[in-house]
């Protein structure tokens, strides 16, 4: 038997975690003026912890990652892609993700699925200490085509697929980094960096930070990659 969706509960939940790729639904939240509450996770220790209950967040969420939205009634919806389209579809008269069944829909979702499988998936190794050498540089090599592709794409619209912001733009903004934490060397790619700067701009980034700030300090941050050190040595060995 089919479940039909329900409306938005007022009592929505994120489950997020300063820096992470969950800062993309946040933002959406705040872009769509979804009411919602914010869970912070701490996914930099293990296990991960829910930092108000100090509960294992594996126990709430099997997959124990961020974002996770929960539903009400024991539904908990994760994956990043997965949960813009939701909030999008509820807020039907946004410009955040056009209408279903359109090209235009389907040009944003590519770009999420490329920003989710080619850019975030080839960053996260760089974080492991443990990772040999050899591996860490075809990441970096990776990681540099990858940037490469998206510079060209902003060469000609200020945003992924047009003049709009939109859904793929929160995912990739928050990819490519939080200064002075962890951020890309976008000094290569001058179209990117513009593209960031505009983003920062933005109310939903501004509040997002703001609600981020107290947090930071609760929270087991792991050491950074150095991105300038990262791209020098993928051309060097490219």
């Amino acid at each position: 038997m089919k479940e039909s969706l329900r409306p938005l509960p007022e009592d929505l939940k994120l489950f997020a975690s300063p820096l992470a790729c969950s800062a993309a639904v946040h933002l959406v939240l705040l872009e769509l003026g979804i009411p919602h509450s914010i869970e912070f996770v701490d996914i930099y220790r293990q296990p991960h912890v829910v930092l108000e209950s100090g509960r294992v967040y594996r126990e709430l969420n099997p997959k124990d990652s961020v974002p996770a939205l929960d539903l009400g009634s024991g539904q908990l919806l994760t994956e990043v892609g997965v949960i813009l389209q939701l909030l999008c579809d509820r807020s039907p008269e946004s410009s955040l993700l056009p209408r279903f069944g359109t090209l235009e829909r389907y040009r944003v979702m590519e770009w999420l699925s490329y920003v989710g499988s080619e850019l975030h998936k080839t960053i996260g190794p760089l974080f492991n200490p443990v990772m040999p050498e050899a591996a860490k540089l075809l990441h970096r090599q990776k990681l540099q085509r990858t940037l490469s592709y998206i510079e060209q794409s902003l060469a000609t619209t200020p945003y992924l697929t047009g003049p709009e912001f939109t859904v793929a733009d929160a995912y990739l903004f928050v990819m490519i980094g939080w200064p002075p934490y962890f951020k890309l060397d976008l000094r290569p790619y001058p179209h990117l960096t513009r593209y960031h700067a505009r983003i920062s701009e933005r109310p939903s980034f501004r509040r997002t930070k703001d609600l981020m700030a107290p947090v930071l300090g609760r929270v087991t941050l792991p050491a950074f990659p150095n991105f300038a050190d990262e791209i020098q040595v993928a051309s060097a060995g490219a």
